[in-house]
């Protein structure tokens, strides 16, 4: 009877030292409960909590070629000019191309898919009392074009595109031809600030070129 009692007795003090170990009155030798690992897991100051309409970090947006251009150089100059802008500065895009300049301007109407339609539009023309044109036959981009006449200076193509509107012929237009000049064109490019620096207190030789428009940039 009394070993009973004594393994009862053990047994009690035994479930009683194990709940008091799991409470954690014993220090952190266990694992501390549920609770206690949720906690170790989770650090709420380091969680970030992705929603909708939150934007993307940007890219760091790269800066934009600028481009100048000066005109009116003697083939020499440019030569030049070329060099020395290399010299200040190696990374900048530098090439020069021949002056394109406007030698005559066509008066025109362009080209009708096809001879039966470029005619009927020539009949037309000569209903409205259109008596100077042609209907270009030889093949190329400008088949059965109606010309309207060549001249010398935009101011003269313009005077007699404005005689033709008031006649209502509505689909003439202006082309301008252009022939390779004895002059050259510089085209730089790079950023604005490299530009800046580069061109600034150019020699003497350089101030009578003058700014133009650069070429649209190759792909």
């Amino acid at each position: 009877m009394q070993v009973l009692r004594t393994a009862f007795f053990l047994l009690v003090l035994g479930n009683l030292l194990l709940f008091v170990w799991g409470q954690g009155y014993f220090g952190n030798a266990g694992s501390g409960g549920e609770a206690e690992r949720l906690s170790a897991q989770i650090d709420s100051g380091k969680v970030s909590i992705a929603g909708k309409g939150v934007p993307p970090a940007r890219m760091a947006e790269l800066p934009r070629e600028a481009c100048r251009a000066l005109t009116g150089l003697e083939p020499d100059a440019a030569g030049k000019l070329v060099e020395l802008l290399a010299e200040r500065d190696a990374q900048l895009r530098i090439n020069q191309r021949p002056l394109q300049e406007p030698k005559s301007w066509w008066l025109h109407i362009p080209p009708s898919p096809n001879g039966a339609q470029a005619d009927k539009k020539a009949a037309e023309l000569s209903k409205l009392g259109v008596k100077d044109f042609y209907v270009v036959r030889e093949a190329g981009p400008n088949q059965y074009a109606i010309s309207l006449g060549l001249y010398k200076s935009e101011e003269s193509a313009k005077a007699y595109f404005d005689v033709l509107q008031k006649k209502k012929v509505k689909t003439a237009r202006i082309q301008v031809r252009e022939a390779a000049g004895d002059k050259m064109v510089v085209e730089i490019r790079g950023s604005a600030d490299k530009l800046t620096r580069a061109l600034a207190d150019l020699p003497p030789e350089f101030m009578t070129a003058t700014k133009a428009d650069c070429a649209a940039a190759k792909p």
